[in-house]
């Protein structure tokens, strides 16, 4: 019995006893709410479908080690547990003596030529007809397993030299919908139908589908039009699969393709392509990109020497990659199930934002607007804030329980008549205080309709002799519309302003708007103080 299990069967055991107690001391409804407890953790199976080409399929060698064939071992799983660098990444895998676990609490399901492999998660869950070889399912499941106290099971849908723009076409991408599409669809229909029959152990669970896995991209990688329309494709797949499966909301997964030579002018961009299809707004919080190309390995030092297309078999590589793949979906569930917190603002904001995911991260998913690269925007002033808004409020779905937010310090700096940044305080500034007022009045009005709860940032102060011009009479100017604004909408404010004044010389850059790394953390504990006790307080 492995650990989870033991500490699970512990939990169950110490329930009852509860349960007894109670029922002796006449605590009925405390008796019930235990036992109905007690079966909402067991009566559910936590289902992820992994899917994609060949390096989905598995060709990391497990203990193959033909010095022709090969290499001698190097490489393979089994190498692992010689080197006492590597070989603690695999104690959980092991019974110390060599001997591959299998586990009794996560389950495997993969349909291939040679017949359907199904059964505790051990390795050998690959295309191959023996069970000399692992994919990312091994590492994955592992991460999975200790995830949920619910049992978990992995159906893997893969075949390679398959594309995203021809095999695996995704019907809202148009034209014919590809063959292999309808294959995964109908494979995770077909496991979901027969896990009793295949898995007698959860006959009596319920299903839940929890996530979605994909790792593909090659052949795309080597078309011109499979590099032209993927990222494209990729967002139709991800939209497509939850669309099939009923799932709007379903944590999905995307491995990059990692293996192969940089030297390829094609692959960098490819790469690219497929970031920035994860990074798009509404995926933001449930669509999660894993960076791969850290997981190469010498090819001299792998099993398959010219095998770069499959990362040489170095079970190494397949390992971590599972474990990526099983971390990023971890979170991806942890952050379902935390309040969700939007921090809209300009570089000061950008500045204290980690600080505030970090502070809240035991309650909060903390996140902010990005560029197509997934890093930071500066959201500017009110005059940007109208144009990008709405396209803010998509981010991760929406759904926000607060909206942290702020406007001024863009809209009062100086710009000339060609709308660049001027140091001439002749010049008027980027939004006067009327047209500030107004745009920050639909602004407000967007942020009210979410239903979120929501607190504005006042501008925090600066000094004379910034560039671009920005006259520091006009911060308290701009903040006082932006309270009388909030007022009259009963929006709470937090005063950065007074805040960082009050310790100025100590926190900010000399003749600088912006703050010393210590001012940002300083700033950003404080806006994370005032955003928990929104957060418990009550509705």
């Amino acid at each position: 019995m492995n650990t989870a299990n033991l500490f699970a069967n512990q939990a169950k055991t110490l329930g009852y006893l509860f349960a007894f107690f109670t029922l002796v001391c006449g605590v009925l409804r405390g008796q019930e709410h235990e036992a109905a407890s007690v079966e909402r953790k067991t009566d559910v199976v936590k289902v992820f479908l992994l899917a994609g080409q060949s390096n989905m399929q598995g060709h990391g060698i497990v203990d193959l080690d033909d010095a022709k064939k090969y290499n001698g071992g190097k490489g393979n799983l089994k190498s692992l547990l010689a080197d006492k660098k590597k070989q603690n990444l695999l104690a959980h895998t092991h019974d110390g003596n060599g001997n591959w676990i299998t586990r009794n609490d996560v389950f495997v399901r993969h349909q291939t030529k040679h017949g359907l492999k199904a059964g505790g998660l051990s390795v050998g869950f690959t295309s191959h007809a023996d069970r000399s070889r692992i994919g990312p399912e091994f590492q994955f499941g592992h991460i999975l397993g200790e995830r949920f106290e619910e049992p978990v099971l992995l159906i893997k849908t893969a075949w390679g030299g398959k594309s995203l723009f021809e095999d695996f076409r995704p019907p809202s991408a148009g034209g014919e919908t590809g063959p292999y599409f309808k294959q995964m669809i109908e494979e995770y229909r077909a496991g979901i139908a027969s896990v009793a029959t295949d898995f007698p152990e959860l006959a009596d669970k319920n299903v839940e589908l929890a996530g979605f896995v994909w790792m593909q991209g090659w052949n795309d990688m080597c078309s011109a039009v499979g590099r032209a329309e993927y990222e494209q494709n990729l967002v139709h797949l991800i939209n497509d699969v939850r669309n099939e499966l009923n799932a709007p909301n379903l944590p999905v997964v995307v491995g990059e393709l990692g293996n192969g030579s940089d030297s390829n002018k094609n692959l960098i961009p490819f790469r690219k392509s497929q970031a920035q299809a994860c990074y798009r707004y509404p995926f933001i919080g449930n669509v999660g990109f894993v960076s791969t190309t850290k997981f190469k390995r010498p090819s001299q030092k792998s099993p398959n020497v010219k095998h770069h297309h499959h990362w040489c078999g170095n079970a190494e590589s397949y390992f971590l990659i599972g474990d990526a793949l099983g971390k990023k979906m971890a979170r991806l569930l942890g952050w379902q199930q935390k309040r969700r917190v939007l921090i809209i603002g300009d570089s000061i904001s950008m500045g204290y934002g980690k600080t505030v995911s970090r502070e809240l991260g035991d309650v909060a998913w903390v996140v902010r607007p990005t560029d197509p690269l997934g890093r930071p925007e500066n959201c500017a002033g009110t005059t940007r804030g109208i144009e990008r808004i709405d396209e803010w409020l998509t981010i991760g779905g929406g759904d926000w329980d607060l909206i942290h937010f702020n406007f001024g310090l863009h809209d009062l700096k100086h710009m000339d008549a060609q709308g660049k940044n001027s140091n001439s305080p002749d010049d008027p500034p980027q939004a006067d205080l009327v047209a500030y007022e107004k745009n920050l009045r639909a602004i407000v009005a967007k942020l009210k309709a979410t239903e979120a709860k929501l607190i504005f940032a006042t501008t925090t102060p600066f000094p004379a002799g910034v560039k671009p011009f920005r006259d520091p009479a006009s911060a308290a100017k701009y903040n006082g519309v932006a309270e009388q604004i909030m007022v009259e909408n009963e929006i709470e404010v937090n005063d950065l302003f007074a805040f960082a004044g009050q310790r100025l010389e100590e926190i900010q850059i000399p003749v600088n708007v912006h703050f010393k790394p210590a001012g940002s953390v300083a700033l950003g504990k404080a806006v994370a103080r005032k955003i928990r006790v929104a957060l418990e307080a009550p509705e």
